[in-house]
Formats: C-alpha cells, structure tokens, sequence
C-alpha cells in the first residue's frame, strides 16, 4: 500500500523550509545572477549523472518534422 503524506505535517515544513534554505545559499552563492544559478544546477545534474547513484529520465528530442508550422488542418488535398 502507498503511504499517505501530509503536506502540512510539522515534519513536511521543516523539509521545505530546509530545501528552501539551500536554494537561497545557492542563489547568494552564484550572485542571485540567473544565468549562474542555471549553470550550477546544470553542473550538479552532470555530477549526479556521473555518480550513478541516481537514475535519470531523458526528455524526448524535439519533433523532427521539416515543417511543423504547418498542422493537418492547414493542408489542402488536390
């Protein structure tokens, strides 16, 4: 049987408050500059992946139609 969460469990808040304790550190860490703070999440994701301790999914590649501006419903039959 799946165990049951509560989401606003005293221990749950003490999770997210954690988490969001180091995401701030992170964020000071990389000067709260965007391009950074994605840099380091890319650079953590590579290492994780290295470890092989975790399992990864990758996303699909991108639909490979040689023109996708144009739907079904746009074509014409002759």
């Amino acid at each position: 049987m799946d165990k049951k969460i509560d989401l606003n469990s005293t221990e749950m808040n003490e999770v997210v408050k954690e988490v969001r304790e180091m995401r701030m550190k992170i964020s000071e860490k990389c000067g709260h500059d965007p391009d950074k703070i994605f840099a380091y999440y890319q650079k953590a994701g590579e290492r994780l992946r290295k470890s092989g301790k975790y399992k990864f999914v990758d996303p699909e590649p991108p639909n490979q139609n040689p023109d996708s501006s144009e739907t079904s419903s746009d074509k014409v039959a002759d």
